[in-house]
């Protein structure tokens, strides 16, 4: 039987810098045939975000998950999403594999995420800035074990993170200890950097950039 990957991404915003899912170290690809997207917007603010953007919005039969989805470009987007909240995380999960008709351990095999802050940036000095990333980062972690666990998955999985290793908001090594205080067993930074568009929390600036690519491993 062919192997059947699928990935997850956080934090989504504008569709024309989505994450890239398909990513994986020393420059490699895989083929990702089963994709969930997540945003923390409502379906009708990603909208106006997103003005001719096409969407398919769909509910699934016998599933009690009050959260907005819609299949984008054949790939499954879920609204109103906290990458901090297991419930968000698993209501997901069980969304797109009930949609593509795949195990949950399919989605949540491999997550990525680029660049995430916490709101009210600008209104931080750097330091606590840097503290309070650390704390989304590391809590984003505890959620993806905590949402793992309740949906029965016991595998490895991949947590992939694009962000420089000098990002002022929060530099490489805070990373991978955030990373591991929210229970990574192995965390790592590919060789290569990449190219990638960064946005800030309100859309208002957009950045291109080579970024380096940071992974944490972990198991519920």
């Amino acid at each position: 039987m062919q192997d059947r990957f699928g990935a997850m991404s956080l934090g989504e915003s504008q569709y024309n810098f989505k994450t890239d899912v398909g990513l994986i170290f020393g420059r490699q690809r895989k083929d990702r045939q089963y994709v969930l997207r997540t945003t923390i917007h409502s379906l009708s603010v990603w909208k106006t975000r997103n003005p001719g953007v096409s969407t398919s919005p769909f509910k699934l039969k016998n599933m009690n998950i009050q959260k907005d989805a819609a299949v984008i470009d054949k790939e499954v987007w879920v609204f109103n999403i906290n990458g901090t909240v297991s419930q968000d995380i698993v209501a997901s999960v069980k969304l797109a594999s009930q949609y593509y008709k795949v195990s949950p351990s399919v989605i949540l095999s491999d997550i990525y995420a680029k660049n995430l802050n916490v709101d009210r940036e600008n209104d931080m000095s750097n330091q606590s800035l840097i503290r309070a990333n650390k704390d989304l980062y590391s809590n984003i972690c505890k959620t993806i074990i905590q949402a793992a666990r309740q949906l029965g998955i016991s595998s490895e999985i991949n947590f992939y993170v694009f962000s420089r290793n000098d990002n002022n908001k929060i530099p490489g090594e805070d990373l991978h200890e955030a990373l591991t205080d929210g229970g990574a067993k192995h965390t790592k930074t590919d060789q290569y950097r990449y190219k990638v568009v960064a946005g800030s929390n309100d859309n208002s600036e957009f950045i291109t950039q080579m970024t380096n690519f940071h992974m944490a491993s972990m198991k519920a």
